[in-house]
């Protein structure tokens, strides 16, 4: 049995070698898969294809699509072990997670591992990338073809696990060994597709396509007709159709074509050449095209600089976008991956519900060098981090230096907040404010320096300034 879909994109049951493709005879529901139902558009003139096709072939959509992915391959997926309010980042050595976050399977990195659970759901709506967990404790994945994947339900909303057909082999993995990300949708327990909504602007974009070649392959000129006059149409008509056929294989041959544009016609007797204008059609085409790709960006969220839509474009708002394609375009569809790892593998698989892992967008959205460092600056100044911390932010390895792990506030000068008990007095941070502050009251008249003495607690008159210089005797 074949798989095609309808116009509202519901399976059709067909007859055997009634669904091959045209041009192909590679049956739909092998090009498709189980789901084929799910995963195709049927384009103007009756053709239909399935979204990994049009991901190959349409531009705007494999722009899209790359765009996030090389976006995602940038940002670092961790694992963290929460500890009360704290939490602390685990190494490779430190549990097997970590370590297969960094090499999935045999011969990748995590690179393809994001990009596993990522790419299909920007072309299917749905990911689904097995856990294996061996008997030495080690963690490898395993990416599936979402188009040889056919969900086992266990009820309305519930998918108990996967069938799987490869290579003419078919096999279950449940859903305890899987993970599955998968946009909502009211439909069933698995995701609609991007392309699924976009698919009247697939079509639009793709006749635009074929309108465009069909140009360049007839000729990569406006229109022509051929128009015959009352003494051609005289003509027996076995005759007429022998000139007009005759007439059609001398235009595909030497006027068709981008090479042969601009040919002169020669024509027999009583048929004259008329060239025809642009229609509206024509006229509107590139902005229609403008409009595709605008509303492929609208529904994958991707701030239309960022797809090269530079219309409204300025050097100010360029930066804030860059970084809106991070929160915006690219934060939502891994906090999906993140938050299903952590559900489905770490607390349903490995069932230790203090571990969690997280994408860390710190690292792509650092702005200018000199301005993170004026940021960590006044950071050490106002006791948010010590200086080691903020070396660990730029990379930086810790220094052994004395006072590096402290927190700093000001005062007179920048000293460690427990320099005081350190020193073995009590207050002395607080004393020399006073000091700095009566000094103030004494230059501006309000206090005299005896006044000042006294409020700190301190006897006699103030000793000499030895870089004061001696005033001479008047007398």
């Amino acid at each position: 049995m074949t798989v095609l879909i309808d116009r509202d994109g519901d399976p059709v049951e067909l007859a055997p070698g009634r669904g091959d493709l045209r041009g192909s005879s590679t049956p739909l529901e092998e090009w498709f898969g189980s789901l084929g139902a799910r995963g195709a558009v049927r384009l103007v003139g009756g053709k239909t294809v399935s979204y990994a096709r049009l991901f190959a072939e349409q531009p705007w959509i494999g722009a899209a699509v790359m765009r996030m992915l090389t976006w995602a391959v940038r940002v670092p997926l961790k694992a963290y072990r929460r500890d009360g309010d704290d939490r602390r980042r685990l190494r490779p050595d430190d549990h097997p997670l970590a370590a297969a976050l960094l090499t999935p399977w045999e011969r990748a990195g995590q690179a393809q591992l994001v990009q596993a659970f990522l790419g299909p759901v920007l072309v299917h709506g749905n990911a689904v990338v097995g856990v294996d967990e061996g008997r030495s404790g080690a963690l490898r994945f395993d990416a599936f073809d979402w188009r040889t994947l056919a969900p086992i339900k266990a009820g309305a909303r519930q998918i108990a696990g996967w069938t799987v057909r490869e290579d003419g082999d078919e096999r279950e993995v449940s859903a305890d060994h899987s993970i599955h990300v998968s946009w909502w949708s009211p439909l069933g327990p698995t995701g609609v597709s991007p392309l699924r909504q976009l698919g009247t602007t697939v079509r639009i974009e793709d006749a635009a396509q074929r309108w465009a070649r069909a140009t360049f392959e007839n000729g990569a000129r406006p229109p022509s007709a051929v128009q015959a006059d009352k003494e051609f149409l005289g003509l027996d008509p076995t005759e007429r159709q022998q000139l007009l056929a005759q007439l059609r294989a001398d235009l595909d041959t030497i006027y068709a074509g981008p090479e042969n544009a601009g040919r002169p016609a020669l024509l027999p007797p009583g048929l004259e050449w008329n060239s025809v204008g642009h229609t509206a059609v024509e006229a509107e085409l590139i902005d229609q095209r403008k409009v595709n790709r605008e509303e492929v960006a609208a529904v994958y969220q991707i701030p239309p600089p960022m797809m090269g839509i530079l219309d409204r474009a300025t050097y100010s708002n360029i930066t804030t976008m860059r970084e809106m394609a991070y929160t915006d375009a690219l934060g939502p569809p891994l906090v999906l991956i993140e938050q299903a790892i952590t559900a489905q593998l770490v607390r349903n698989l490995l069932r230790e519900p203090d571990i969690f892992v997280e994408f860390d967008f710190g690292v792509v959205l650092r702005g200018d060098r000199l301005k993170e460092i004026q940021a960590l600056r006044e950071g050490i100044a106002s006791a948010i981090y010590t200086p080691n911390e903020a070396r660990g932010a730029l990379n930086m390895a810790a220094s052994d230096e004395e006072g590096m792990d402290a927190f700093y506030l000001p005062t007179n000068n920048l000293q460690p907040v427990d320099r005081d008990a350190a020193d073995g007095g009590e207050g002395l941070g607080d004393l020399s404010l006073a000091a700095q502050r009566f000094g103030q009251a004494i230059r501006n008249g309000v206090m005299s320096q005896e006044e000042a003495r006294g409020l700190l607690g301190l006897e006699g008159p103030a000793p000499p300034n030895p870089n004061d210089e001696p005033q001479e005797d008047p007398a």
